[in-house]
C-alpha cells in the first residue's frame, strides 16, 4: 500500500515529483492550469501543493517535513519572483476550492489533519520574504490567551471567533473566544477552510501599478 498523510511530503504522488525537482521551471510548470478541467485530479493537487512548499522555502519558510534532498536543491534556486509567487498561492487556492484531493479528504476521518497543514503551507506562502539577517527584526507579541479549541495559549496569534446559536428569532445564545486558525479550520470541511492569505508592502504596491497600468489581477490578488 501506498504512502497516504495529510502532510505535503506524505504520499506517493508528492514523492516521485520530489524526485524530478530540479529547476525553478519544473515548480512553475505544476501550476500550468491548462489541463485543470473543472476538477483538479488528486495527483496533480498533491503536485501544486510539494510545489508551493518550494516557493515558501525559497521565501524562508521551509516546511520541517521537506526532504534533505529537495531542501538543499530549493537553497540553489534562489527567491522566487512576484509571478511564481502569485501562481503558487492562486494554485494552492484552487485546491482548497476545486481538487479531488479535497474531497477525498472531506470522506476522510484525518480530514482535520489535511485542513491543518493546508492552513499552515497558506501561512508559510503569506509570511513575508525571510531577511538575510535577522538582526532588526523585532521580537513577536505573545498572546497567552487560550484557543477554544486546543485550549493552548495563542502565542503570536491574535484571531478571536464569535458564535452565536439561535432558538428562535428572538432569543439567541453568543459564545467567543480566541482559537487558532489551524484550529478552527481543522473543526470545518476542506473546501470551507479560511484561506488567511496575507500581502506585504512590496506585493500592494505591485497590484497597485498593475491596476494603474489596465492589467488583469489574479484571483488572489
Amino acid at each position: 500500500m501506498g504512502a497516504w498523510g495529510a502532510r505535503s511530503f506524505e504520499n506517493d504522488t508528492a514523492l516521485d515529483f520530489v524526485d524530478e525537482i530540479d529547476s525553478v521551471q519544473v515548480i512553475a510548470a505544476a501550476f500550468d492550469g491548462s489541463g485543470w478541467g473543472a476538477l483538479i485530479d488528486a495527483d496533480c493537487a498533491c503536485r501544486i501543493v510539494v510545489a508551493a512548499e518550494c516557493v515558501a522555502a525559497m521565501r524562508g519558510h521551509r516546511s520541517k517535513s521537506m526532504p534533505d534532498g529537495l531542501s538543499k536543491i530549493v537553497d540553489d534556486l534562489g527567491k522566487p519572483s512576484a509571478e511564481l509567487l502569485d501562481l503558487a498561492r492562486d494554485s494552492v487556492s484552487a485546491v482548497v476550492s476545486y481538487s479531488e484531493l479535497t474531497e477525498l479528504w472531506a470522506d476522510a476521518e484525518e480530514s482535520g489533519d489535511f485542513n491543518r497543514a493546508i492552513t499552515e503551507l497558506i501561512d508559510r506562502l503569506s509570511k513575508p520574504e525571510q531577511p538575510a539577517s535577522k538582526s532588526s527584526t523585532p521580537k513577536p507579541q505573545s498572546n497567552s490567551s487560550p484557543c477554544l479549541f486546543c485550549d493552548e495559549p495563542m502565542g503570536t496569534e491574535f484571531s478571536a471567533i464569535d458564535i452565536t446559536l439561535n432558538a428562535d428569532q428572538n432569543l439567541g445564545m453568543s459564545h467567543g473566544g480566541s482559537a487558532h486558525l489551524a484550529c478552527l479550520n481543522a473543526a470545518l470541511h476542506p473546501k470551507h477552510i479560511i484561506q488567511n492569505w496575507n500581502f506585504d508592502d512590496a506585493e500592494i504596491d505591485a497590484m497597485a501599478d498593475k491596476l494603474l497600468r489596465g492589467e488583469a489581477l489574479g484571483p488572489e490578488d
